[in-house]
């Protein structure tokens, strides 16, 4: 993720709740509280849609309530450990306020499903350490994974479960036999083979049959947002006298960040930053990103053919307008190397005027940030915005490895984490204490539990790996607009609501992810090679001190990709891509092609 989505998006938070589990309708329910999540895509369902889920939402927390029942009934017979690994080190034990002992939700699943969870969260070399794991037979009972190429080599030495034979075999009244998105599902089998994993953070077509968005506002973050956005700080544009019309437009966001510049504003006695990236992760999240976005950059050329970014026409007026930036003095080369905690400090004191990267890695509750879609090219090119169309794949894999001790108890935790009385106590607690839902099923939490997911957790989140996008969207009221959801969902859609701007499929590039190019062959190590090239040259291209700088930094990087045999390279990746085309019946088009003939 990615944000996008990752990604990526990570909007995070989790509650604490009494030890005793409450009980609702003759279900068990623990306290637990997450926050959102970060948002990934969505598209409109009709009324019809929510009529369909209501009955299906109904039957998942029957089922949920047999598979607790069943589950209780399994924890009496003795409580065993369950060994837990993951590549992602951004929820449970890794994060700040987080205790296996003291979590809610592992209570809940020793007291009802006799297992105590063992979570291993390496902070570095998480894959290579599960790969020693293969060779010596001795893996973790559940894997949550990010790795596409270690799922893959996991599926084909025939080490982890085919979720519909695990499920019928230790579960056979789960309800992730019936209601498990088939779009997701077939998403699952293109890429790896077969559905062999829970994934999170889901959103397609088919899981908004079963949790449909309950606001346009949902809707519009999904088809047309991104995490990545162009922001302002809407108190110094009104100090200084900066309007929207005045940042709409390249030589005019240049002027305003003179202006910034030059005035003298102050911010509590500090002066202002014109404009910051993303930190030490500017590359990837602004540049490769947003800028490139802005400018129009697509990865296929004028006949519609798979190439490098980087060789789009548009990105090079993306890394000028970095470099502009640097040589006026409106970016501070210094920011690009700081790191997460220090942008921070810069953005909590408003100290930044511009802001170009991912707004979800920050709090911005009650901040003033704003955005205005695209800073328009001043040759007149089209944004161009990559969205995913298509049913994706999640983000984290949750795989159960064939040789994992207690598979009943494991599959009836899936099924019950999984469904809607699951979701609840994942995302809000418990229900009267932590939050209130209405006849439409829509959540608002009370003020205990949102003092308790401010306070006691630090916003952290406790299970990411059952993460659902489409149940958040929901349960989830239209966000108050000064909080941090509620400036998220603004921020998201504004490039995408540009009436100019171009959005293709992005998952028509989700091959990107894959191995198409063998590692150890000759075009595979010069892929390799490109790769750890680009990161520093794509540096020395922007902070060149000169536009004669600039442009030899420039060359230099075409000639050693031509050297590097990208051509070769991407004619091996464009066969794939075509592949994908043909398959979804769409393709990408490279929209500003006539500009640059």
């Amino acid at each position: 993720m990615a944000e996008l989505h990752l990604e990526i998006q990570k909007e995070r938070g989790m509650v604490m709740m009494r030890k005793e589990v409450r009980k609702r309708n003759g279900k068990g329910l623990c306290a637990l509280a997450l926050a959102g999540i970060m948002a990934f895509s969505l598209s409109a369902c009709g009324s019809s849609a929510q009529t369909g889920a209501a009955g299906t939402q109904s039957g998942q927390s029957e089922a949920a309530g047999e598979t607790a029942q069943a589950g209780t009934a399994a924890a009496s017979e003795g409580t065993g450990e369950l060994y837990w690994f993951s590549d992602v080190s951004g929820w449970g034990p890794a994060t700040a306020n987080w205790s296996v002992k003291e979590s809610p939700a592992t209570q809940y699943i020793e007291e009802n499903f006799g297992l105590t969870l063992k979570i291993e969260q390496p902070p570095t070399d998480a894959i290579t350490k599960l790969g020693l794991m293969i060779a010596s037979g001795e893996l973790p009972d559940v894997m949550s994974i990010t790795d596409a190429d270690m799922y893959k080599q996991l599926v084909a030495a025939d080490k982890v479960w085919d979720m519909k034979s695990f499920l019928e075999t230790y579960d056979p009244d789960s309800h992730l036999l019936k209601d498990f998105p088939e779009d997701i599902k077939q998403a699952l089998t293109d890429t790896y083979g077969g559905w062999y994993s829970y994934p999170s953070h889901m959103e397609s077509k088919d899981n908004r049959e079963v949790f449909p968005p309950d606001d346009q506002v949902w809707i519009d973050v999904v088809e047309k947002g991104s995490n990545m956005c162009i922001m302002f700080n809407k108190e110094i544009m009104d100090a200084l006298g900066i309007t929207r019309e005045d940042v709409q437009t390249e030589d005019g966001f240049y002027a305003a960040c003179e202006k910034v510049k030059t005035s003298g504003y102050q911010v509590d006695g500090q002066s202002v930053l014109p404009v910051v990236l993303q930190c030490n992760l500017w590359i990837n999240s602004s540049l490769d990103g947003i800028v490139a976005w802005n400018f129009g950059a697509v990865p296929v050329d004028e006949n519609g053919n798979y190439r490098h970014t980087e060789l789009s026409p548009g990105y090079k007026n993306g890394l000028k307008f970095l470099n502009n930036l640097v040589q006026d003095g409106y970016l501070d080369v210094n920011t690009l190397t700081i790191d997460e905690t220090a942008l921070k400090t810069y953005l909590d004191a408003k100290r930044v005027f511009c802001w170009i990267g991912n707004q979800a890695q920050q709090d911005k509750t009650n901040m003033p940030w704003v955005s205005f879609g695209p800073i328009l090219a001043s040759n007149g090119a089209r944004p161009a915005m990559p969205v995913n169309q298509s049913a994706g794949t999640g983000w984290i894999q949750t795989l159960v490895s064939k040789d994992c001790k207690n598979p009943e108890k494991i599959a009836k935790l899936l099924s019950w984490a999984s469904s809607q009385e699951g979701l609840l106590v994942n995302y809000y607690g418990t229900e009267g204490t932590d939050y209130t839902i209405d006849e439409k099923g829509i959540v608002t939490r009370t003020e205990e539990g949102t003092k308790k997911l401010a306070e006691e957790y630090d916003n952290n989140v406790l299970m990411w790996p059952f993460a659902n996008t489409s149940f958040e969207r929901n349960t989830e009221p239209v966000p108050d607009p000064t909080s941090n959801r509620g400036v998220e969902v603004a921020l998201m859609p504004a490039l995408g609501n540009y009436a100019d701007t171009y959005i293709y499929d992005e998952s028509l590039l989700g091959f990107r992810n894959s191995t198409v190019i063998e590692p150890s062959s000759d075009l595979g190590i010069k892929l390799s090679q490109v790769k750890t090239y680009l990161e520093s040259q794509k540096a020395k291209i922007v902070t060149a001190a000169s536009d004669e700088a600039f442009e030899t930094e420039y060359q230099n990087m075409i000639d050693t990709l031509n050297q590097y045999e990208i051509t070769a390279i991407d004619e091996e990746y464009n066969k794939v891509y075509q592949e994908y085309c043909e398959k979804k019946g769409s393709s990408i088009e490279d929209v500003n092609a006539d500009l640059y003939k």
